[in-house]
């Protein structure tokens, strides 16, 4: 690669710190009480088929440029 070696010794950090959170979740998860945890992935997936829907209605915002008025 043509990457200089900091860069790829961060990302590869960033990958470890990742995969030692999703294996605390993992087992967080595991520990949970059967009842407690199918009502956790039921949310995850009521949230999951919420996010994925295309008509989501988008709140109105009107963007300011703050340079053009003060040049004004």
């Amino acid at each position: 690669m043509d990457a200089a070696d900091f860069v790829i010794d961060n990302l590869t950090s960033e990958v470890t710190a990742y995969e030692e959170i999703a294996e605390k979740m993992q087992d967080q998860l595991a520990a949970l009480p059967a009842d407690e945890r199918a009502e956790l992935e039921d949310a995850a997936v009521m949230l999951r088929r919420f996010r994925a829907g295309g008509d989501r209605v988008l709140l109105p915002v009107t963007v300011i440029n703050r340079q053009e008025e003060n040049q004004r």
